[in-house]
């Protein structure tokens, strides 16, 4: 058991044409970023409450172990995982001008399913590319920023329900204030990086979508690279009403602009993406995925592995048609979800109670694949040796796909 719980901490939820970031830019209008800033780009965004929770959050607890520097929140003041446990993030400080953001995955949770982790670790787990001592892992000597994913709403969420009628609440979805204490502390500790990965994993990897407008409110000027593992914001292939649902039970959609008129009508999060990047030509985006992801299309989605792909393809594939050079994908063959992290283990321990587990889950939970950064390949080149000339933006920095 503790095995499929160590992998469910990865687990997530979840044509191109040129134009000029104004009213009239739609997420399907896509093309390379005019010359006007993120700061007048995503003003849209901002006045309709996406910063609201910046600097509101109080730490209740801060304790310093092997380098890393846990905070734990008060509950009182907005952050809190999905039952009611504290929020918790840490840093790591290693003195670089570089800074990794890792949004953790941990599946997802609405009324009619829920699979997910509903408590926050202590610590940053030392995993590949949270590995300070990993040869091969790019961001070794890089600044970190870890959020443990607790919400189930994709660091999104600001809603409360009660979905027995018992007059308790039985999810607590404060996504939005969980990111935004977390990047509170990162910005504090780190002001002025050179660099910025945004990396997030499965549910993590959809959480990097709306997380880009905070990190940017945060810091203006720096360039930014998101790295999406298994979670692209590819959703239920010819299902809009299936990402719809989620948007309304969440509350996320302060995060959707007017402006951008398929954000909330497509079946997939990258039309927001796409408005994203249509406005911050600082903005890169590595994404991961294997064509058929057993956890995204088997157990979420619901949907055949072919559809899956064929979604997965279509969505990516006009964001690279529209910023070739700033949107570039390492898609394999086969069910793998995620690959930055390897061992799952220790993300959850020996703690039990962090996760709620539906029966008809495992199942697919026991067929699961996860990668490495060493062991995933195109070819002979690692994904070590990918993430190392994208976040150096070096011309090695290619797109990566099996046939």
């Amino acid at each position: 058991m503790r095995h499929w719980l160590w992998c469910l901490a990865l687990t997530a939820a979840c044509t191109a044409t040129s134009a000029a970031p104004d009213a009239g830019v739609t997420g399907d209008a896509v093309g390379d970023a005019a010359d006007v800033t993120p700061t007048q780009g995503f003003q849209e965004v901002w006045a309709q409450g996406v910063g609201d929770y910046l600097g509101l959050a109080k730490t209740a607890t801060q304790t310093t172990a092997d380098g890393v520097t846990t905070y734990e929140f008060d509950p009182k003041s907005g952050p809190i995982c999905l039952r009611g446990d504290p929020f918790r993030m840490a840093v790591r400080d290693q003195k670089s001008d570089d800074l990794l953001i890792f949004l953790q995955g941990g599946g997802a949770c609405w009324s009619t399913f829920c699979l997910a982790i509903q408590k926050a670790p202590v610590g940053i787990p030392k995993l590949d590319v949270l590995d300070p001592n990993k040869a091969s892992n790019p961001f070794k000597a890089w600044n970190q920023v870890y959020l443990p994913y607790c919400d189930g709403s994709m660091f999104a969420g600001e809603a409360d329900a009660d979905d027995n009628g018992d007059g308790k609440l039985d999810r607590q979805q404060h996504g939005l204030r969980n990111l935004s204490a977390a990047l509170d502390i990162g910005v504090a500790q780190f002001p002025h990086p050179k660099r910025i990965v945004l990396m997030g994993s499965s549910g993590g990897g959809f959480g990097t979508i709306p997380g880009v407008l905070l990190v940017r409110k945060l810091w203006p000027d720096v360039e930014i690279l998101v790295v999406q593992d298994s979670g692209t914001g590819t959703g239920k292939e010819g299902d809009p009403a299936f990402l719809a649902e989620l948007i309304k039970e969440f509350n996320v959609k302060r995060f959707f602009p007017p402006s951008c008129t398929d954000c909330t009508t497509s079946a997939h999060l990258t039309p927001l993406l796409n408005w994203e990047m249509a406005r911050d030509k600082n903005l890169r985006v590595a994404a991961f995925s294997s064509y058929n992801d057993s956890i995204m299309s088997g157990v979420f989605f619901k949907i055949d592995p072919a559809l899956f792909k064929q979604g997965l393809l279509e969505a990516t594939g006009a964001l690279h048609s529209a910023y070739p050079d700033r949107y570039k994908r390492f898609l394999i063959a086969g069910t793998m979800h995620t690959t930055m992290l390897g061992d799952a283990s220790g993300l959850v321990g020996s703690d039990l109670s962090a996760v709620t587990l539906p029966p008809d889950a495992m199942a697919a939970l026991a067929t699961i694949v996860l990668g490495s950064i060493d062991t995933t390949l195109q070819g002979t080149e690692s994904m070590a040796a990918w993430l190392t000339a994208a976040q150096g933006n070096t011309a090695d920095w290619q797109e990566r796909l099996d046939p």
